[in-house]
């Protein structure tokens, strides 16, 4: 998983921002991207604003928002994407615009329809398996539910991957994932969880904290990855600071959270310090999900099948064991892309021996000297 940079904690706090959600005249001026500096309209404005709307709109001005925050754009300039004025879509962001929102939702809904059309072919392949199939059953049923559920698993065995994807195909403000990095502080966390809900960082860490909880809703749902992380060889209590603030959104929002981790994980909440913790949210989950320690041979079939492969026989399923059990399915999926390029820059029909002779390059690599 890429690390993500956060801002270092100093002992000086930051200016928080003004309350009012609006955006600067240099911002209207289309100027924020060459370095003058705005009010952005933050997400958990957006999120309160459309608490209460109905699925559709509330999806569609959500996802609108975030695309404002990833390119960087003034609300003039989003505006104008949907042929309507800054002025608009500030009210729209502010649940304050008074007609009716089927227009506006309209024509963002025709905005995505084009976006998603022309990104289809610069998105990396998701194979799905019989463990991301589970994985998304659970993560459907807490937020349905809104419920606690637990994930458990060996490292590398596909949680992540099958996480942010369910992020990906639910990502319109009613799914937030977020990760607990190593060694992560208190306020790490903070950072991150509030990237994804598109809160300002250069606040209070204390007001922080307030609006990320306020922008949850029980129609939403919370990933909580590598939740394992929270355990160190130290007998402070500081490193689950993080554990009791997800705790702390599950109970006061009532929203779905799902956590996942490592086997370390489960191990300290059955019998160690966690159990004190988390033994009544632990009573109280919906569900444990336990993964394999390796991917089964139907999953290993299904992402050969993807490139066009038979099941594996032979030596070839002896590589594909070998990979699995030593370096992780991770290692296995990066072998059989690097076999797909090579095939396909042979115009060659892809087969088990073009696998084979991309193992025998990268192993050149590793036993080559400089």
């Amino acid at each position: 998983m890429n690390a993500l940079s956060h801002p270092e904690t100093t002992s000086r706090e930051p200016v928080e921002l003004p309350p009012v959600a609006v955006e600067t005249p240099a911002d209207e001026g289309g100027l924020g991207k060459r370095g003058i500096a705005h009010t952005r309209i933050a997400g958990d404005v957006v999120n309160r604003a459309t608490a209460n709307l109905p699925d559709k709109q509330r999806s569609a001005i959500r996802r609108f928002h975030a695309y404002y925050v990833e390119h960087e754009l003034t609300t003039r300039e989003l505006g104008a994407l949907i042929r309507v004025s800054g002025v608009t879509i500030s009210q729209v962001f502010n649940g304050k615009y008074g007609a009716k929102l089927d227009a506006v939702v309209k024509e963002i809904d025709s905005f995505f329809a084009l976006e998603d059309s022309r990104s289809e072919g610069r998105k990396l392949p998701f194979i799905e398996t019989d463990l991301t199939k589970r994985i998304w059953q659970v993560c459907n049923a807490a937020r349905e539910f809104q419920k606690f559920a637990f994930i458990f698993g060996d490292s590398h065995i596909g949680k992540s991957t099958s996480l942010e994807s369910f992020r990906d195909a639910h990502n319109h403000g009613s799914t937030i994932y977020a990760y607990i990095p190593t060694g992560a502080t208190f306020t790490n966390f903070l950072y991150i969880l509030a990237k994804p809900l598109r809160i300002p960082l250069n606040i209070p860490v204390s007001r922080l904290r307030e609006r990320i909880i306020d922008s949850f809703d029980d129609r939403m749902l919370l990933l909580v990855d590598e939740i394992h992380n929270v355990i160190r060889p130290t007998s402070s209590m500081r490193s689950l600071d993080c554990i009791e603030f997800v705790r702390e959104i599950f109970n006061t929002k009532k929203c779905g959270v799902v956590a996942s981790g490592t086997n370390v994980f489960r191990d300290a909440m059955e019998k160690g310090d966690l159990y004190k913790i988390l033994g009544q949210t632990k009573r109280r989950r919906l569900c444990t999900l336990q993964l394999p320690n390796k991917p089964t041979q139907k999953d290993l079939n299904t992402f050969a099948a993807f490139y066009g492969l038979p099941p594996s026989t032979g030596a070839a399923r002896d590589l594909e064991k070998k990979i699995v059990e030593d370096e992780a399915l991770g290692m296995w999926l990066t072998l059989l892309r690097s076999a797909s390029k090579i095939a396909f820059q042979r115009k060659e029909t892809m087969s088990w021996e073009h696998v084979h002779f991309a193992d025998a390059g990268m192993k050149a690599l590793e036993s080559s000297t400089f």
